[in-house]
């Protein structure tokens, strides 16, 4: 199974935040799920409270898809959107192939009216520099910590590139055996898992981190309690040898759309 992480943040002009969020969960979400051999999709979205932290959000929000392997992840065969979106999903249905938003649902694919979608919702500017709208990494993750997760709980993701001068692998070898390590002993972490990038993926999916991420707190306090834990200094000491900054981070609750 390999795992994507896409962080991104609202188009600047064409919608308040409640509405971009709210218009990524119940349209532009409900739509991409139908992409054909996606098995799981998850999105978070950013608290409004953890913007006043010494560690705030970069991004408005990150989606994570799930696929088999590779080879389903560079299959680009897509049903027209008349066949993917039926009337079954009134709502959908309305929004998307009544309403041909972006063209005639009988020729025009789902993929092309994701892309489409995805260009009127998200910051998506070429104008440099770029690293602060998006954040790509096609991965395979690594338990650290294996413990039960809620909905309710808080979830942030660190999205990195390995510091300039480090091999893949002596990156990989270090964040999994030392840092992870590092991470594991900090208090009120209740799951933590490692996604390291997959080079050969490059290829069909562009990336611009080396990986991400992912650690599971009961609450935003908790988080909070842990950034300011000796723990946590020996993680960030540990850090600044390992990685390049600035890091994307989205601090969330889960929501899923597809699982």
């Amino acid at each position: 199974m390999i795992k994507i992480i896409s962080a991104a943040n609202l188009h600047p002009t064409n919608r308040g935040r409640d509405e971009f969020f709210r218009y990524w969960r119940e349209r532009h979400g409900p739509l991409f799920a139908h992409t054909p051999r996606l098995r799981r999709y998850v999105q978070h979205f950013s608290l409004p409270e953890a913007y006043a932290s010494n560690q705030p959000p970069t991004h408005d929000g990150a989606s994570m898809f799930w696929y088999d392997d590779l080879d389903a992840l560079r299959d680009q065969r897509s049903p027209t959107l008349a066949e993917a979106i039926t009337a079954a999903e009134p709502d959908l249905y309305a929004h998307y192939v009544v309403a041909q938003r972006y063209g005639d649902p009988n020729t025009m694919t789902l993929q092309d009216t994701v892309r489409a979608d995805d260009r009127q919702l998200f910051d998506r500017s070429v104008a440099w520099p770029v690293h602060a709208r998006r954040a790509t990494v096609v991965a395979q993750e690594r338990v650290v910590v294996d413990g039960p997760t809620t909905p309710d709980m808080v979830k942030v993701l660190y999205t990195a590139s390995k510091k300039p001068g480090l091999s893949t692998e002596e990156f990989t070898r270090h964040w999994f055996e030392v840092h992870g390590q590092l991470c594991a002993r900090v208090a009120g972490l209740r799951r933590y898992v490692q996604n390291h990038g997959i080079p050969e993926a490059h290829p069909s999916r562009a990336m611009t981190h080396d990986g991400f991420s992912e650690l599971w707190f009961d609450d935003l306090e908790s988080l909070q309690r842990a950034r300011a834990s000796a723990e946590w200094a020996a993680l960030s000491e540990d850090g600044q040898t390992l990685f390049a900054y600035p890091m994307s981070i989205v601090v969330a609750r889960e929501g899923v759309i597809k699982g």
